[in-house]
């Protein structure tokens, strides 16, 4: 891996097929919500067509990780709350990706979008709590686990719990 040539491209619309084969796999599916998976390539378009309009009135970002030319995963930035300064970040890494960093570098430049572009404090993230290597990405990128959060979204009918966690980019940290 080049850390150097990891970069965070803006979604369009020909990353649908990258985004829906991506989510197609099964061990990915393992951690992430039924209802975030594109049942067919038409509605992994449409998906990308909504997220295009979000990033055009700066309700959500939504990228594309590239090392080159070769796309590795998705990062999300959403529920951006200027008042508060804050939002929430998500990743998902292709699985021919995983273990070899990428996750890691992903947080990293979305947190530092978030920093220098969008001059935000804060930013939390979830993570299914036996996604034991979501948990280490965030934990690397310091962000810090404030609690196990119990039944946070329906999924396949049942309530599913998500880890928690936290990170302040600038000025003071109280309350922890």
């Amino acid at each position: 891996m080049k850390k150097n040539c990891l970069k965070l491209v803006p979604v369009s619309e020909d990353d649908a097929e990258f985004i829906f084969e991506m989510m197609q796999d099964k061990k990915y599916q393992e951690h992430y919500l039924e209802r975030l998976i594109p049942k067919n390539l038409n509605e992994a378009k449409n998906s990308v067509k909504k997220s295009i309009k979000e990033m055009e009135k700066k309700f959500a970002y939504n990228f594309i990780l590239k090392e080159g030319k070769t796309k590795i995963g998705v990062i999300d930035i959403y529920k951006i709350m200027q008042k508060d300064k804050r939002c929430s970040i998500g990743y998902g890494i292709k699985r021919d990706y995983w273990r070899k960093g990428y996750g890691t570098i992903a947080c990293k430049l979305g947190a530092n979008f978030i920093k220098t572009k969008l001059k935000l404090h804060s930013i939390e993230a979830t993570a299914e709590p036996n996604n034991k290597a979501s948990c280490r990405v965030l934990e690397k990128n310091g962000f810090r686990k404030i609690g196990v959060i119990e039944d946070y979204y329906l999924n396949k009918g049942k309530y599913v719990n998500r880890v928690l966690y936290w990170k302040i980019l600038e000025g003071k940290k109280n309350g922890f």
